[in-house]
């Protein structure tokens, strides 16, 4: 496998990269997402790796011309721009929508589907064909997608370095119960007519958001605050709240926008630029909890040995009780496709995948989702 990466790695220091559309099985779902490879990445070096995560109906291409492309070509990271599944309730369309939490009148939009797990899966993907810095994997979203950035905050806070939020918050279909602290910057407008700053229908208002963030990484009470300058003609004024010196080194960071609505604002238009500012966010941040040894709380679902060669030992523990009759163990390849299905009986569920040849598989059960390397 290391030389297959090696491999992979030389090729792409000899070709020219950009946008990509690409596609994975995963969930027997076909799912699609735009990769960028700057033209300056050439694999001598471990870069970072951003997901984009676009809107409540909007699409992966759309979104992805904030921008990031051009930041990317300078700063030298790999973007991803996944897509969206569209949802029917009760007959009516959606429209495109992260299994994020934002929920209504206790409805929360694909609530079936594995976007989490959909999510890694690429990431992984991405990481076995480039030279990915595993601290320096970010998310950022708007709207649906600043939902679904916070979602991966609250699970997935030890894999993630940071992530940066537009107009979307916690959504009130989820419990948040970060393992680690996390770097948070969050940008909300005051009169957003879809995501209101003040009685948020479908989560946590913006300051709510902003102290969840500031207690759970234990930041300073008080913030350093600067009223930015007011540089276009756009009837708006951001000012920007800086609360440091939390554990391990983290910081949230809060860009209220007065008068500001449910867009996303770009230079010279506004005063500030989202894709610039996040960026200069990003950059700051590094996934110390993979360097400083913290003492992690029991998964729920644990594969041993990781990597492995001839068999592992699954355990998982039960959600609420659940009869085992029902439960199935799936592994999916790295294109998404199933490759062996079992029912698990007990724990511990001893499996041999003498027949699966070496590489990155994805072990499923219930919901949870576990990376599993084969040598």
């Amino acid at each position: 496998m290391k030389k297959l990466i090696l491999i992979t790695l030389l090729l792409s220091a000899m070709f020219s990269f950009s946008q990509t559309s690409k596609t994975l099985e995963f969930d027997n779902i076909t799912r699609e997402y735009l990769e960028y490879v700057p033209p300056v990445y050439d694999g001598s070096e471990a870069v970072p790796l951003i997901l984009c995560l676009h809107g409540l109906g909007d699409n992966m291409t759309n979104f992805y011309n904030i921008g990031m492309n051009y930041i990317a070509d300078t700063a030298n990271f790999i973007f991803l721009t996944p897509q969206a599944l569209d949802d029917v309730i009760y007959g009516y369309h959606t429209g495109t929508a992260w299994n994020s939490g934002a929920s209504s009148n206790g409805v929360v939009i694909n609530e079936d589907i594995d976007d989490v797990g959909f999510l890694m899966a690429i990431v992984d993907s991405t990481k076995a064909l480039y030279n990915i810095d595993d601290t320096r994997i970010y998310v950022m979203g708007f709207s649906m997608g600043g939902f679904m950035s916070n979602k991966l905050a609250c699970q997935l806070s030890g894999e993630i370095a940071a992530i940066a939020s537009v107009s979307g918050t916690i959504g009130d279909g989820i419990t948040c119960n970060p393992e680690f602290s996390i770097p948070v910057c969050h940008f909300h407008g005051t009169n957003d007519g879809t995501v209101a700053y003040v009685d948020n229908a479908y989560g946590n208002d913006a300051e709510e958001l902003v102290e969840y963030w500031r207690v759970n990484n234990n930041c300073d009470v008080n913030p350093v605050v600067t009223n930015l300058p007011d540089l276009a003609d756009d009837g708006r004024t951001v000012d920007y709240y800086f609360y440091g010196n939390g554990d391990d080194n983290t910081t949230v960071e809060f860009y209220k926008i007065n008068n500001g609505e449910h867009d996303w604002m770009y230079q010279p238009n506004f005063d500030i630029s989202y894709s610039i500012e996040i960026w200069k966010f990003f950059r700051k941040q590094q996934n110390l909890s993979l360097n400083i040894g913290h003492v992690k709380r029991i998964e729920p679902l644990t594969i041993l040995p990781n990597p492995a060669k001839e068999k592992i030992s699954i355990n998982y523990r039960l959600k609420n009780n659940k009869n085992t009759s029902s439960v199935l163990i799936k592994i999916y390849n790295i294109q998404g496709q199933l490759v062996y299905k079992t029912p698990y009986s007990n724990s511990p569920k001893v499996i041999s995948i003498k027949n699966l040849e070496e590489g990155i598989y994805f072990v499923k059960v219930d919901g949870e989702t576990r990376k599993l390397i084969i040598e």
